[in-house]
């Protein structure tokens, strides 16, 4: 394992994980949970994230860079690890087909409202099977060209400035909201994919700032759904934004090229660059952790069982809701995971280090 990550690219990594299916119905969120102006609370969600980080990087920093399974291992028995392993992972991996199938609903409802979903599926599901087993740097370099593919879409928020109204930024804030905490677990939802950093520490330079391009990449996440949610709260009126679903979609059906009709569709189509990466991501972690419990089993076969079993299981959500609804919850668990597994990593090490100090 020569070859280590040097800081752009976990820079992109971490934000092509970050910003994924969750952008298309993040303005509707917003609006809809905290009302007026419900886009300020994204600045707090974001600086919730940037804490997490820091938990993080505190891991790395008292752990001199060990890998966290080796952490763990170290100090509790195989009987409350293994079992930790096999909750994570399995979580995990069930996210990221509920990912791929969100997609491919959404995909499915704007351009190809006959088609089978399930054939989409199983193509992202391959395609996202074939990028994994060549390997994690192979991820990691096809990520830094779906960056610079995808890196065009960025300016498109440009044609609607003339048309957003000042009058709908109003001096109300979060009124007409609901739900608050709900909403905040939505929210943060949008900006999961960086506690995957923790798995990251054997395949990064010594010397490189890991944790400033983590950091750096959630900045530019926060920056892109800021953009996105200010210009849909400038576009549309508060009452259109609750009720759309997809407002980022609806945004681009505005787009119009002279040579290309519903060119809302091929835009579209460009950001299963972001989801890919973030499927593979969260699979490859996923197949980690399985693998730390069937330690003779092969990388691949094990990734293999995962998918399978996962793909199968996203048969049972067959509508836009209900896949929401099942998201939703592995949203909560993936957020008490980020917080859990570097306080408990921190433990630990304190626990270690004070052992140290007193022989």
């Amino acid at each position: 394992m020569n070859e280590k990550l040097n800081g752009f690219q976990i820079f992109i990594l971490i934000h092509m994980i970050q910003v994924g299916v969750g952008i298309f119905a993040l303005p509707r969120i917003a609006a809809e949970y905290f009302g007026y102006n419900g886009w300020l609370m994204l600045v707090v969600v974001a600086a919730v994230v940037a804490f997490n980080i820091y938990l993080i990087w505190i891991v790395w920093k008292m752990g001199n860079g060990a890998d966290i399974f080796t952490i763990f291992e170290s100090y509790l028995p195989k009987w409350i690890v293994y079992p930790l392993y096999a909750i994570v992972g399995f979580t995990w991996s069930f996210t990221a087909s509920l990912v791929a199938k969100e997609y491919v609903l959404i995909f499915q409802v704007t351009a190809f409202p006959t088609a089978n979903p399930m054939t989409f599926m199983f193509v992202i599901s391959l395609l996202a099977y074939l990028l994994l087993i060549k390997g994690f740097y192979t991820i990691v370099k096809a990520s830094t060209v779906f960056f610079f593919l995808i890196l065009w879409m960025l300016p498109l928020e440009i044609p609607f400035f003339n048309d957003l109204q000042l009058s709908r930024y109003t001096f109300y804030i979060f009124q007409e909201g609901k739900e608050h905490w709900k909403g905040i677990f939505n929210l943060y939802g949008s900006y999961l994919g960086y506690e995957l950093c923790m798995f990251l520490f054997p395949y990064v330079q010594q010397k490189v700032r890991f944790f400033t391009s983590v950091q750096l990449a959630n900045a530019v996440s926060f920056l892109i759904y800021v953009s996105v949610c200010l210009v849909c709260f400038g576009f549309y009126s508060l009452q259109q934004l609750k009720l759309i679903m997809f407002p980022c979609i609806d945004l681009l059906a505005y787009i119009k090229f002279p040579f290309i009709e519903r060119a809302e569709n091929i835009l579209f189509s460009f950001l299963v660059f972001r989801v890919l990466i973030t499927i593979v991501m969260y699979h490859w972690v996923a197949s980690l952790c399985m693998q730390r419990i069937f330690t003779k089993s092969k990388f691949t076969r094990i990734t293999f069982y995962l998918m399978v079993i996962t793909f199968l299981l996203s048969f049972i959500p067959s509508v836009l809701d209900e896949v929401g609804k099942w998201l939703f919850i592995c949203t909560y668990f993936t957020i008490a995971y980020s917080f859990v597994l570097p306080i408990c990593l921190i433990g630990i090490l304190s626990i270690q280090r004070w052992r140290k100090q007193l022989a």
